[in-house]
């Protein structure tokens, strides 16, 4: 049964890594062929067939379900609300959660790192979202994933230089939760400063 578990999971984290790279392709890619949408367009069912089966058997091998919907509730959402645009950002966040989860990054790592490493991810993932909601709008000036990366860094650092801004709704949306992850990233790291310093004052005053 592990075995068979392990193999799964494997599976899964292959299938978001997949969902990842057929997500990604149209921002670095504004001319996409019809072969390669359509193939873009399976891999996206698939990856939500695959995700929508093990929240299923997760739900029905839970012994508290409550508890378990409320751990995944982002991934039912998206789950059962695939592929409308305004649910977008869901999908985004759910596939970030679940792939980060799968692949276990930085478990054995100190917190700042691992919270580093989870917004790097995120300024990513903001940054071709950000691409393809804005690229075709008149007046929009993120153009290119260039553009949508360098908003997203200097969003995410709270530096927000104001020269690439998002016009849609939708680009907004994303740039709150952005703003959010970039401020929760500044606090674990000034907590994590000021811990050291505390551990290295009581160490002088030991010696």
């Amino acid at each position: 049964m592990r075995k068979i578990e392990k193999l799964w999971n494997g599976f899964l984290t292959v299938i978001a890594l997949c969902f990842l790279i057929a997500y990604s392709y149209p921002a670095f890619h504004p001319n996409v062929s019809p072969l390669a949408q359509n193939v873009i367009q399976a891999t996206q069912w698939v990856c939500w067939l695959s995700l929508a089966l093990d929240l299923s058997y997760g739900f029905l091998k839970a012994k508290r379900k409550k508890d378990y919907f409320r751990k995944n509730l982002l991934e039912i959402v998206s789950v059962i609300l695939p592929f409308l645009r305004p649910l977008r950002l869901l999908r985004i966040i759910s596939l970030g959660g679940f792939l980060l989860q799968r692949i276990a990054i930085g478990r054995q790592l100190a917190i700042t790192t691992k919270v580093a490493i989870s917004v790097t991810f995120i300024s990513y993932i903001a940054a071709v979202q950000i691409t393809l909601s804005e690229r075709n709008v008149e007046g929009s000036n993120i153009k290119t994933f260039p553009d949508g990366l360098w908003w997203a860094v200097t969003t995410v650092t709270t530096v927000g230089y104001g020269d690439r801004y998002p016009t849609t709704t939708e680009g907004r949306l994303l740039a709150v939760l952005l703003m959010i992850s970039g401020i929760s990233l500044v606090g674990v790291i000034t907590a994590s400063v000021a811990v050291w310093f505390v551990k290295m004052g009581q160490g002088e005053e030991k010696a």
